[in-house]
């Protein structure tokens, strides 16, 4: 059986419903397929989570829109790009929601998620230094900006913290973005 969109889908599913505590034979059941065809699919348990999160973040790039080739767009528009091509389209929220589980059950792929999830910052970070409208920053400015973003970045796809809100994740890194780009000052 090939590894494919819908079986990621069941996977997130499941992640989403019962967290990283699901079984293979929950998987299997949702699949119709025997424990040992998922077997096939997936060496451990481990990896199917691993290969999960490799999947929500295969996105994880401008392709075209990279800030060192994109003379032709605004800062501002890459940004929209990018959010639309962002994993949380692939319900990355599903398993940030079991965030306590899946860093003590999995670490290492707690670890992994947490590496995309810095990668996504420091990318929101780059727009802001190439941006003709931001000033040139200092190193450290540089670093502690990059700090923000994605320390900001890691609270706002911890969906527990956006719901009560009444926010999402798009509307919270646009809002964050401009108000870094364009201040808050009138």
């Amino acid at each position: 059986m090939r590894i494919n969109d819908e079986i990621y889908a069941t996977i997130l599913h499941l992640l989403e419903k019962k967290g990283p505590t699901f079984t293979t034979a929950e998987l299997a059941a949702e699949l119709q397929v025997s424990k040992r065809t998922v077997y096939k699919m997936f060496d451990s348990k481990e990896m199917i989570i691993d290969k999960t999160i490799d999947y929500v973040f295969k996105g994880i790039c401008f392709g075209e829109y990279e800030p060192s080739s994109r003379a032709q767009f605004y800062s501002d528009e890459v940004l929209q790009k990018y959010l639309i091509d962002f994993p949380s389209t692939r319900q990355v929220d599903k398993i940030s929601k079991h965030a306590q589980v899946l860093e003590k059950r999995y670490p290492r792929q707690w670890r992994k998620l947490n590496t995309y999830i810095d990668e996504f910052g420091k990318k929101i970070c780059e727009l802001f230094i190439v941006d003709p409208h931001v000033r040139i920053l200092t190193a450290t400015e540089k670093k502690v900006l990059l700090i923000t973003i994605q320390q900001t970045i890691r609270k706002l796809l911890l969906s527990s913290y956006l719901a009560p809100k009444d926010l999402n994740f798009k509307e919270a890194v646009n809002s964050l973005y401009n108000m870094l780009l364009h201040g808050i000052a009138c």
